[in-house]
């Protein structure tokens, strides 16, 4: 066998190896209990939070693939015995919301009307045909509430941050905050300008999500944690935000390039924080990233997309 005939074969074998790797954590889950009433399952795409209730089974996200969903569905029923009755989205990215198709055709499924609006907006080919069948079917604009039996779960739009439509849930009789991605805990978060997130507002809306009633905190990416935590993530925004604008603010001529380098060092309080890896591989969300975004708000060197 020649030397070509080698690499080519070489590299069959290193994207036959990827390709299984990639599948196999696709259908890798893991499941934590938080209470006896409360799961996280969590796998490519973030947390999935799961809620028994007399009335039957929530579902709050549904990861990145449909395969994912269904396996979360799946999961969810054996967790609770009792079918699925409500799947949530906190936003609209694909590693929340892709997941839906593998629920069943008619199930209620809910977010803001702002999320709704990006799906079909930002994401409009992967809503056609079957898929379609899985979007929001019911919307509000700033605050819900459900009745399922002996829970009761309120939906939060609190304001803006990882995007302009993200909503926060409270499961009030377990004292429970489930933050999707307005809450990255221990990560750097992803910043999405364009669907009219902010680094100035993040802030403000924590302090939203903070006068609410809760204990534990299922963030959208990293650990279980408490509204501590919570704090620290706002402490580290708000120190990305006034790192940018005093930054600006004596020099508006400033390039990105010339604010990394002249000001990057200042965030000091991003101490323990990691990027997000899909399967294994960094993607981007990093240190860079964040300073990046802060800048981009600061200087208005961004476009929104809806």
């Amino acid at each position: 066998m020649n030397f070509w005939k080698k690499c080519v074969l070489a590299l069959i074998l290193l994207i036959a190896t990827f390709v299984i790797y990639l599948f196999l954590s696709i259908r890798s889950l893991e499941i934590e209990q938080v209470s006896e009433d409360i799961h996280v399952i969590r796998g490519v795409g973030g947390n999935t939070t799961i809620l028994n209730t007399d009335a039957g089974t929530v579902v709050v996200d549904s990861m990145t693939f449909k395969m994912q969903g269904a396996l979360i569905r799946e999961k969810a029923e054996e967790l609770t015995g009792k079918e699925v009755v409500l799947l949530i989205n906190t936003h609209y990215h694909l590693d929340h919301t892709h997941g839906n198709p593998g629920f069943n055709p008619g199930i209620q499924v809910v977010s803001t009307e702002r999320t709704l609006s990006h799906l079909k907006a930002l994401d409009a080919d992967f809503w056609e045909e079957d898929a379609a069948k899985l979007l929001p079917n019911e919307t509000f604009s700033d605050r819900h509430q459900f009745n399922l039996g002996n829970k009761t779960v309120t939906l939060i739009h609190p304001g803006r941050g990882h995007t302009d439509g993200d909503l926060v849930v409270v499961f009030e009789e377990d004292k429970t905050l489930v933050t999707g991605d307005l809450f990255f805990n221990k990560h750097y978060p992803n910043i999405d300008l364009e669907a009219g997130g902010s680094v100035s507002a993040w802030t403000n809306t924590i302090d939203e999500v903070l006068s609410l009633e809760f204990d534990k905190v299922i963030p959208g990416h990293g650990a279980t944690t408490d509204r501590n935590s919570l704090v620290g993530f706002q402490n580290m925004m708000r120190q990305l935000w006034t790192i940018a604008s005093d930054a600006i603010d004596q020099n508006e001529q400033l390039t990105l390039e010339q604010f990394l380098d002249q000001h990057g060092a200042k965030l000091d309080s991003d101490i323990e924080y990691h990027p997000i890896k899909f399967a294994g591989i960094s993607i981007g969300l990093d240190r860079t990233f964040v300073l990046t975004r802060a800048w981009q708000e600061r200087t208005k060197n961004f476009e929104l997309k809806n």
